[in-house]
């Protein structure tokens, strides 16, 4: 059984939608998919492996932290920023800890890949949290919101999508799409990047873009079932469910049943930002996100 569910005619957001698969066992005797299939939220260079014997040009980027981080915690950053970057192809060839920084040695590409913007990315934080919507504001403001819960005092406006955020999963928080069309206020997180097993880059199906399969681990897939459960006992907006990447809400689809299986982002992504996504999502938060301080061809 298959429920397909779209965004709200008024946002239009490039075709991003819901799917749920919903599977019953063959022994029940009811036709029916395997519980592992996904649902999808629609939404959106590559590198080959480091090579200096072709000459390639390599760069030296600093990586400043956001604040202060001890040994252990450089150390453990080093060894995320090199996993997102082998599974987003990011030609790195090295990351080491030095005076409170992590210096990264990267090739870069001569036919025009932004290789500093895409190692600025995979330096992110890195925080995702599946949440609730208790209301939703048009973003430029109009009129007023609809859903009965207020909007959290003191939260922020739609700024710069580009410019990650770190929120607490515990308190409600107000986020924004990357339009942005929308201005949510959000439930304390169900889900956070902790509850998510495997993330995946996933060819596109037809002549849609690349998607991120998230399989949940157990805990993590009981809580996506109750939230979508009680997501779709209720009225617009509460019957939508957002996923929010470092304080930009993804996707916000409504729901129309409890969903018992992964969780699909798909739409717009290229090979490379699908990837790259995947690989930040699967590689965990880092303690604190890491600025480009330097980027340096030639070195």
């Amino acid at each position: 059984m298959v429920w397909r569910v779209t965004q709200p005619t008024r946002t239009r957001r490039a075709a991003r939608s819901l799917v749920a698969t919903v599977a019953v066992a063959a022994v029940l005797g009811v036709a029916g998919c395997s519980s592992d299939d996904p649902v999808t939220f629609k939404d959106g260079d590559h590198t080959g492996p480091v090579d200096e014997a072709a000459g390639r040009v390599f760069a030296e980027a600093r990586l400043v932290p956001e604040r202060a981080l001890d040994e252990r915690q450089l150390a453990a950053s080093a060894e995320t920023i090199r996993k997102r970057a082998s599974a987003g192809r990011l030609p790195v060839k090295s990351v080491t800890v030095r005076d409170g920084a992590l210096v990264v040695r990267i090739a870069v590409n001569p036919s025009g890949d932004d290789t500093r913007r895409r190692l600025a990315a995979i330096a992110h934080t890195g925080q995702l949290s599946v949440r609730a919507v208790t209301a939703v504001t048009p973003y430029p403001p109009t009129t007023g919101g609809t859903g009965g819960t207020a909007t959290p005092s003191g939260g922020p406006e739609c700024g710069d999508p580009a410019v990650p955020r770190v929120d607490d999963p515990a308190a409600p928080i107000v986020a924004c799409d990357d339009k942005p069309t929308e201005k949510f206020t959000l439930a304390p997180a169900v889900i956070t990047g902790a509850d998510v097993a495997k993330a995946e880059a996933k060819a596109p199906q037809g002549s849609g873009g690349w998607e991120i399969r998230l399989d949940w681990t157990e805990k993590g897939q009981a809580a996506f079932t109750a939230l979508t459960a009680d997501a779709a006992r209720r009225d617009e907006p509460g019957n939508r469910v957002a996923i929010v990447w470092d304080g930009r809400v993804l996707v916000a689809p409504m729901v129309r049943s409890a969903i018992p299986g992964a969780a699909v982002i798909a739409g717009t992504y290229t090979e490379a930002d699908a990837r790259q996504l995947a690989g930040t999502i699967g590689s965990g938060m880092l303690p604190a996100g890491f600025r480009v301080e330097s980027f340096e061809p030639g070195r």
